[in-house]
């Protein structure tokens, strides 16, 4: 049943923000000086209304301020958007905004929109409804335009507004909820769980027995506990070949949105049974790997606890799982155990994925690390390193020990030596960050001031501007942490 859909979809946590997994970067770059910009969100939802035009965000991803060197290799690119007759066309017909991922203007939307892939395109209507996006660096200015062409013919189609309006003025009219539901999944929003379940509740017994009215279902992403993925379930026969004859990477996705959607309202309604359905769906994915199948049910777990704020529960599922999981065997093994991993991940076509320049997680836990928004002059690529799972899985869950605020005695230690496991395995500038804060709050301040220039000359190895790392150890210096 997919089980590999783990790989992609597990979320990080540093400094409080949740980043998928997924992110692509296909290039990072400066947008050229010549494209029209205005200076804030709420300046371009102003020259919208004004102009009646639609709004087009660009969002790239914070401070690369140098190329990435990958296996030896200095990687630059020029993209198309740099083009005068691109640059032409998208200031006659949009509203630009350009920013990045972190801003608070545009975070709810690129939430809202399930916008995890950059740089993004997304276009927005003067009411901020998003009616279409895209993402990528392309070189080729036809790549654009038929992007620019795309936009333009969803715009002319009716907004979700609307079609929200006509259902629920009609509920009982299933093509009209069909409508709302292909809206929505066209604009990126993939919690449509409540909007299934009334959809199930309109078809016959017989409709279950249809294979693209049940892959019509698992695509509205159900909650893992309802009526939807139940009735949808009820001919195993069409399930099987389903997760047979379906690609992979949309398996992945269904898979993914079933445990967001039920998962995110567990956690909104405290309903501890909804999380555990969750869970369990998210252990069998894994099929007949029944450790990797525990981890992941582990993992879901942790996520319920955190979002909920039991701190106690997820403090202690979190010992058992990382001494478990993580600390049991040697950096060696970790790193040929990732190496059969990514070898697995292209013997099952998923070597594509790679070619597209994953991100390496711990390079995205440094970039959330900063503020504010830069111009980028070259790409950013990098596969990752052949420990940053691991590593970055142990770096995440030390910080969010940290996060907690815990004085315990027995929680820090365990946190301090899955930091110092994760430098172990890749010694990079924000794991030194978080291995610093650790011993100071353990009280071991010159260790702590230490460990932080370290940290801070690391990240300038990376290209990274080191200015909050550098506030942070003037506020260790000062005890005021």
């Amino acid at each position: 049943m997919g089980f590999l859909y783990l790989i992609l979809s597990i979320s990080i946590m540093k400094k409080a923000l949740l980043l998928s997994l997924a992110i692509l970067c296909t290039g990072f770059y400066s947008f050229a000086q010549k494209l029209n910009t205005t200076n804030t969100f709420n300046e371009a939802l102003r020259q919208a209304i004004e102009k009646n035009k639609p709004i087009l965000l660009i969002v790239a991803v914070p401070r690369l301020t140098n190329p990435v060197i990958t296996n030896g290799v200095n990687v630059k690119y020029t993209g198309a958007l740099e083009n005068k007759e691109v640059i032409e066309k998208i200031n006659e017909t949009f509203v630009v905004y350009r920013t990045v991922m972190t801003d608070t203007a545009v975070r709810s939307i690129l939430s809202r929109s399930s916008v995890t892939s950059f740089p993004a395109y997304v276009f927005l209507r003067p009411d901020k409804n998003v009616f279409y996006k895209d993402f990528g660096n392309f070189s080729q200015n036809s790549r654009y335009f038929s992007m620019i062409d795309s936009a333009l013919n969803a715009y002319k189609l009716k907004p979700i507004s609307e079609l929200e309006n006509e259902y629920n003025a009609n509920k009982e009219d299933i093509e009209l909820l069909k409508k709302l539901i292909d809206a929505r999944k066209k604009t990126g929003i993939n919690n449509n769980a409540e909007l299934i379940e009334q959809y199930v509740n309109k078809l016959k017994i017989g409709d279950f027995n249809d294979y693209k009215t049940v892959l019509y279902i698992l695509e509205a992403g159900p909650y893992t506990n309802g009526n939807a993925y139940k009735y949808s379930h009820s001919n195993q026969k069409i399930i099987d070949s389903i997760y047979k004859k379906e690609p992979l990477q949309k398996r992945m996705s269904f898979n993914n949105f079933m445990i967001n959607n039920t998962m995110n309202d567990a956690i909104k309604g405290k309903n501890f049974i909804m999380a555990q359905s969750a869970a369990n769906f998210t252990r069998n994915t894994w099929n007949r790997d029944y450790q990797k199948g525990a981890k992941a049910y582990d993992s879901q777990l942790m996520r319920y606890y955190l979002g909920v704020k039991d701190t106690a529960q997820y403090l202690q599922t979190a010992t058992y799982h990382y001494d478990n999981f993580y600390m049991r065997i040697g950096a060696d093994s970790i790193k040929k155990i990732e190496a059969r991993e990514r070898e697995a991940l292209q013997k099952r076509d998923l070597s594509n994925i790679i070619d597209r320049k994953i991100v390496s997680k711990e390079r995205m836990d440094s970039l959330m690390k900063l503020d504010g928004k830069q111009k980028i002059t070259q790409t950013f690529v990098t596969v990752g390193s052949t420990s940053s799972n691991f590593a970055n899985e142990l770096n995440n869950a030390a910080w969010t020990f940290y996060q907690t605020g815990t004085k315990n005695l027995n929680y820090l230690t365990k946190a301090m030596l899955w930091s110092r496991r994760s430098i172990e395995l890749n010694p990079i500038g924000g794991y030194y960050d978080t291995l610093a804060h650790l011993l100071y709050r353990l009280g071991y301040f010159e260790e702590a001031i230490k460990t932080q220039e370290d940290a801070i000359e690391k990240s300038k190895l990376q290209g990274m501007n080191p200015v909050n790392l550098q506030a942070e150890l003037k506020k260790m210096k000062a005890r005021q942490i």
